[in-house]
């Protein structure tokens, strides 16, 4: 692959606008610090606020709308208190209401409450500007936290640390009180004043949802982190040099059947055949210093306790992204972070044993992992589409990072990756940097070369391949308080392959701009937030041959009861899949002009969503246009109507059900039809405890009489879950569940059940 100038006019582009973006006034916030008092004293954390270490708490208030209002004045009142001693940060809010009846607060697993009332900080500790923890809590206790990354703009709610909280409604609103040990945090361990940042938040959703904050914030300084203001103290704060230990006990019991057809076209169903396992692992988590963290996973359970959201299937080319929920993948997952998802751990299916080390000093940050798996599967990316293989063979897999910050201004990172068996590799190595020009203006860039060798079941031709390529992505934004800005170039190469991370497509280069102007309502309006935005890309093979061009425009509003509408309108030139992907029996050609045919897309996408009552909130999105049959390539008529509501009957008992209804239609009749349906039922007893019922049904209908791509008319699944949950902290759990898949295609007259499993797990984080 060579680079090429593609990406010039998307550059001069973003130039001319930091040009003249740089040219404004500096309206930075200057923020004072804040001394954090020490006091000798324990909390006995209820939420009742009578402890004698209050007297000594600094008292912060809470009286700045910085969103959707702009540095308004609060309308309600709300009190934060700090002190610490040496063990725990303590915080405290007192968060008054006029109208209490109106707080919206339920019972809820950890990170589910996000909608709910919720008081919090967010705390650098490094006070780098680069990370943050955030902690959150709803008028009823429920946790939440998170750890946010500047560079790459995500939140990663997946983490989850060990602290305490509770809160308690009142006649005059709720309050909460917040212990956080210094032994989940990672900082700078000495015994002098240490200087962190972080910022107070109350989320107050009514009409609309209000950000309240202790300090104003900048709406044309697009890192927020970097406004919080400074905190100092914590002289004999210590970080844990501790390990925890937290072994864990699997027992499952799973049954599974099969359906044969004979030569007389009866299906029959085979006994049940049945399997016992237990297993046992052991995960421990060591501070070595301060600065540095070790975790190994000896025989993980590394299952998904709870089962993925449903997705569409039918249709996709590339392969479908599920989040990473386990936890020795998800600690410190930040650290691994780059332009380019190098590092998608959901590639690892079933190890035996992982270790990682994470670590931040001075200016410097690292992380390394490395695992076996049991399995390997591998997505091999395409410029038309991916597809999914798997090697019966053992595998190992590792990621390296190493970040350098320069100044506030400037970060450059490297990166590694591998995957490899006996007779297979793939590494990647790259560079990755990111500069902020001035309060409103970023670049990134990021260049990667991978050196791949196939085994022989990968290729078509069944031969042993050994290659390298290389990827690079620049990318401009800007970001103020009236324009977002993001210009954008980036080039794969054919040949280019990160096994290890999320990266369906290869051969291709790709330009795109999008702009958006914002406008603010008053705090009286009856909306607060108005955005128009244009998108424009086009992309390329390595040939230079078009693959798809595309121009949309949109109009989202905000209005009352936390409503939002939004309109897209989408005008996209694309081509089908090549001649041998729909016909096997040709040899394979990768060009693209004279080897596809090229469709015109043209849809409108509507969503809305409010929530007429704290009890109930829905929303509503509908897909109507063309969209091209990849499976008998040509164009048709689709149909996208997606709906969800939850409904809490009461702080205990949740329903959240939701439905997708898709339809092609071509050549004037149906080719398919896809219905996917969740319900899940929650009931949380408390905050340590609750059962749930998940079902995920699929029902697909194709006609076969217009679709000669499918191999069968009805292709059904359901699954069921119940589990039961108590969680005395993020580590210490235990679970008790059942769960069972049923199928239905054209050999089965109705759904039968083909697998069903019960299993518990029970886990002890101990601290020795």
């Amino acid at each position: 692959m060579k680079f090429s100038n593609c990406g010039i006019c998307i550059l001069a582009t973003a130039l001319m606008l930091f040009m003249q973006a740089s040219s404004a006034e500096d309206n930075s916030v200057k923020l004072a610090q804040l001394n954090i008092p020490h006091a000798d004293l324990k909390l006995n954390v209820d939420g009742e606020l009578n402890d004698k270490i209050w007297q000594h708490a600094l008292d912060v208030p809470l009286n700045i709308v910085n969103s959707p209002w702009n540095n308004k004045p609060s309308p309600v009142s709300t009190m934060a208190k700090v002190v610490e001693n040496g063990e725990f940060l303590y915080i405290a809010f007192i968060a008054q209401d006029p109208n209490p009846e109106l707080i919206q607060g339920f019972l809820g697993d950890r990170d589910t409450r996000w909608g709910d009332d919720l008081v919090g900080l967010k705390l650098d500790t490094y006070n780098n500007r680069r990370l943050n923890y955030e902690f959150f809590v709803n008028p009823h206790g429920v946790q939440h936290d998170s750890i946010a990354n500047e560079m790459t703009g995500d939140s990663d709610s997946a983490w989850d640390g060990i602290w305490e909280s509770v809160g308690k409604i009142t006649d005059a609103g709720y309050q909460v009180e917040i212990a956080i040990p210094y032994h989940i945090l990672n900082f700078e361990d000495n015994d002098d004043v240490k200087t962190w940042a972080m910022e107070l938040i109350r989320l107050y959703p009514r009409d609309s949802r209000l950000r309240i904050s202790h300090i104003e914030l900048d709406r044309d300084d697009a890192c927020w982190l970097c406004q919080i203001p400074e905190i100092i103290g914590f002289k004999d704060a210590k970080a844990s040099k501790n390990l925890m230990l937290t072994p864990t006990l699997v027992a499952d019991r799973s049954e599974s059947r099969g359906f044969i057809t004979d030569e007389n076209g009866i299906t029959r169903k085979t006994d049940w055949q049945s399997a016992n396992d237990i297993d046992a692992g052991l995960d421990l988590r060591w501070g070595i210093n301060a600065n540095t963290l070790l975790n190994i996973t000896v025989n993980p359970d590394f299952s998904n306790v709870e089962s993925d959201a449903g997705q569409l299937s039918v249709n996709k080319t590339f392969s479908l992204y599920y989040k990473e929920k386990r936890q020795f993948f998800v600690e410190n997952s930040e650290y691994f972070s780059s332009d380019f998802d190098l590092v998608y751990t959901r590639n690892i299916a079933d190890p035996e044993y992982g270790a990682k080390l994470t670590g931040t000093h001075d200016s410097h940050s690292y992380g390394a992992f490395m695992t076996n798996d049991t399995q390997t599967n591998i997505i091999l990316p395409g410029n038309t589409g991916s597809r999914l293989i798997s090697l019966n063979e053992e595998s190992e897999s590792g990621a390296v990072k190493y970040r350098y910050d320069v100044n506030d201004d400037l970060s450059v990172g490297v990166i590694t990756t591998l995957r490899q068996t006996d007779d297979y590799h793939n590494f990647v190595s790259g560079i990755d940097s990111k500069y902020r020009l001035d309060d409103s203006n970023t670049f990134q860039a990021q260049v990667l070369f991978a050196d791949t060798q196939d085994a022989a079941n990968m290729t078509r031709s069944g031969n042993e391949e050994t290659f390298t390529d290389q990827a690079f992505k620049i990318e401009y934004e800007h970001d103020s308080e009236y324009w977002q800005i993001d210009a954008e170039h980036q080039e794969i190469g054919e040949k280019f392959r990160a096994d290890l991370g999320f990266m369906p497509r290869a051969d291709y280069k790709k330009s795109e701009i999008e702009v958006k102007r914002l406008m603010y309502g008053e705090p009286d309006s009856a909306w607060q937030e108005m955005k128009f935005s244009g998108q424009w890309q086009i992309l390329h093979n390595e040939n230079n041959e078009l693959l798809e061009r595309s121009i949309s425009s949109s109009f989202n509003i905000d209005g009352p009861m936390l409503s939002e509408f939004d309109i897209m309108f989408i005008a996209a030139d694309k081509v089908g899949l090549r001649r041998y992907e729909l016909n096997s029996n040709l040899p394979i050609d990768n060009s693209i002009d004279g080897n596809t045919e090229r469709f015109q897309e043209n849809q409108v996408v509507i969503y809305g969503a409010i929530q007429p009552t704290p009890q109930i909130s829905t929303e509503l999105e509908l897909t109507v246009g063309d969209k091209i049959d990849y499976g008998n390539n040509r164009l048709g008529d689709y149909v996208v109507l997606y709906g969800n509501i939850s409904y809490n009957v009461n702080k205990h008992l949740e329903f959240e059900f939701s439905h997708t209804y898709s339809d092609l239609a071509a050549d004037d009749a149906n080719v398919f039809t896809e219905n996917l349906t969740e319900l899940r039922v929650s009931y949380q007893f408390n905050i340590n405890s609750y059962l749930k019922f998940n079902v995920v049904y699929t029902d697909i209908d194709f006609n076969l009489d217009n679709n000669p791509a499918a191999y069968t008319a009805k292709d059904n699944t359901l699954s069921t879950q119940l589990i039961y949950a108590y969680k005395i902290n993020p580590q210490t759990v235990f679970y008790l569940g059942y769960s069972d898949n049923s199928i239905q295609d054209d050999r089965l007259k109705s759904l039968e059940r083909g697998q069903r499993t019960i299993y518990s797990k029970i886990s002890y984080a101990w601290l020795p």
